[in-house]
Parts: structure tokens; C-alpha cells; sequence
């Protein structure tokens, strides 16, 4: 199978699985939130740096990307089919993104990134794919992968996010990657200031949180200075 082919497999399971998970309805009527910036979130651990891959397959640094804005950053792999896994974190991100390129507090302050547990098939080629569907529009929505596992070793280490792949009798990969879903929400300066599980992770209560934060950081901007 060709590489082209390949990632348009990894493209189409993924899509799959993203159509299996659950949807959100946001009502903030019913939400029972409290009001953006009338609580705190306490810094919790700084993002770390990390040499990665975009999606064009140039070297960049993670801070680049979780520096300078409001950011939720989520930890993916394109294969991943557990409908409370990975696709929960996608149709998150989506439904909070369509709502805040609608809301001038988050349109020029939110950014979201999607970081890969699997280098070795989420190449910069798969990332284009996966990119591709969510371009446009004044949130940006960024894919990074590693140039290879190693490189991702220490990032994961330092963000809590651990991992394990699947094996079948063989002791041979299957391609599974064991892992709990969490997302991180990063302020402008680079700290965590909130990490969400799956039983925690909803458009509204990320966006209720980004607000908190961009309200915080007003000269908060999204655009990305990569180096």
C-alpha cells in the first residue's frame, strides 16, 4: 500500500470512529456554569518544550504553539476508535471551535492543537489530511506528530500523559494505543491551568474556561510564530 493510500486509511477509521462518539448539546441556559471570570484556575504545571513535526513536515517547537494565546492542547492518534477515546476530544474541539469564531472574546485568543501518540503512522502526510478538514476561520486548529517515538517520549513523560500499546499473541503491535483522554487548557504564558478527562470534556465547559483565561490575558492573540 502506498503511502498516499495509507493515510487516506488512517484519514477514513478515524472518521469512522469520530461518527461514534457521543454528541454534545450546548445550552448554556441549562449549563449551570459559573459566569466566565468570576472564578480562578490555578496554574498547575508548565507546558513543556518539545521539538516536533507539523503538518508540512518542518521542525517547529511545541511552544510555539502553546505560547502567546489560550490553548487546548489534546493528545490523538488518527486509528484511534474508542468511541470515548480520541473522538470524544475531536468532537469537542469542533463543536467549541464552530461557537467561538462567533464570540469576539475567544475568535482572536483560542487556539487548539492536536499533538499524535503515533508518530510512526501519523506522518506529516495524514496530518495534511486531518488539517485539511479544519482549516479556515479565526480559531486555528494546528496537528503536530513527533519524528519518531522516541522524541515523544519525554513530552508525554512531562505532561502525565501515559501510554501503551496494544500487543496480539505474537507479542506483534496491533496498532492500539492504550491511553486516558486528556485535554490541557494553557494560558498565553504557558501554564496548564485545567486538564479534562473524558467525564469532564464538553464544548461548554472548555469554552466557559477559555473565556476565564482570555478575559485574564486581554492582548492574548492566536496567531502562531513558529521557530
Amino acid at each position: 500500500m502506498t503511502a498516499r493510500r495509507r493515510a487516506a486509511s488512517a484519514a477514513v477509521a478515524f472518521a469512522l470512529a469520530l461518527a461514534a462518539s457521543p454528541a454534545f448539546a450546548v445550552d448554556p441556559a441549562v449549563t449551570g456554569l459559573p459566569a466566565p471570570g468570576s472564578y480562578a484556575l490555578h496554574s498547575i504545571q508548565s507546558a513543556p518544550e518539545a521539538s516536533l513535526l507539523d503538518a508540512q513536515g518542518r521542525r517547529t517547537s511545541l511552544s510555539a504553539y502553546t505560547r502567546g494565546a489560550v490553548t487546548a492542547l489534546g493528545f490523538f492518534y488518527s486509528r484511534c476508535a474508542d468511541p470515548l477515546g480520541c473522538p470524544v476530544a475531536w468532537s469537542t474541539f469542533e463543536q467549541a471551535r464552530r461557537e467561538a469564531e462567533s464570540d469576539p472574546l475567544l475568535k482572536g485568543r483560542l487556539r487548539l492543537v492536536f499533538v499524535s501518540l503515533d508518530p510512526a503512522r501519523d506522518t506529516p502526510s495524514v496530518l495534511r489530511m486531518l488539517e485539511s478538514e479544519e482549516k479556515g476561520g479565526e480559531v486555528p486548529w494546528v496537528f503536530l506528530t513527533g519524528a519518531s517515538e522516541g522524541d515523544m517520549t519525554p513530552l508525554l513523560a512531562a505532561m502525565g500523559q501515559d501510554i501503551a500499546h496494544e500487543t496480539g499473541r505474537a507479542g506483534k503491535r496491533t496498532g492500539v494505543i492504550n491511553h486516558m483522554l486528556k485535554v490541557f487548557l494553557i494560558d498565553p504564558k504557558g501554564w496548564v491551568r485545567e486538564i479534562y478527562s473524558t467525564a469532564f470534556l464538553t464544548p461548554d465547559g472548555l469554552l466557559n474556561d477559555a473565556r476565564t483565561l482570555a478575559m485574564e490575558f486581554p492582548d492574548a492573540r492566536n496567531a502562531v510564530a513558529v521557530r
